[in-house]
């Protein structure tokens, strides 16, 4: 900034710093706004639908926890049958456990079997 000598100056001067301070005013106010659409219940949520559905591991691994789930439930179902007691109900569920958790983890293993490194919260949510 130059030497202000006289009230011109001073006014120029004046002008020049609220022009700055309006510019900078509402690029704050922008960053605001998209932080603000950013982190959005919806958009949150938006996002990683979008970020699990682009991912063929991520799809992959939630495709084999839906069918470990859907085979454990039968299993409990085809088992335990209408009406049990205690002892054939808590049986059930620890077979669905078992079977759910035994079709879940085959399809997180590589070609030799050997179980895949867990990685990242997305990952460790949907490969169990």
């Amino acid at each position: 900034m130059k030497k202000i000598n006289n009230t011109e100056d001073l006014k120029t001067a004046i002008a020049e710093l609220e022009r700055k301070k309006n510019g900078e005013e509402a690029a704050i106010k922008y960053e605001f706004q998209e932080i603000y659409e950013t982190y959005k219940p919806a958009n949150i949520l938006k996002n990683t639908i979008s970020e699990v559905s682009a991912s063929p591991k991520f799809r992959h691994n939630l495709l084999n926890v839906a069918i470990g789930l859907g085979a454990g439930y039968l299993s409990q179902k085809l088992v335990i049958g209408r009406s049990a007691g205690l002892l054939k109900r808590v049986a059930g569920t620890v077979l669905q456990f078992g079977v759910t958790t035994l079709i879940a983890k085959r399809g997180s293993q590589d070609e030799y079997g050997i179980a895949k490194k867990k990685g990242g919260l997305l990952k460790r949510i949907f490969s169990r």
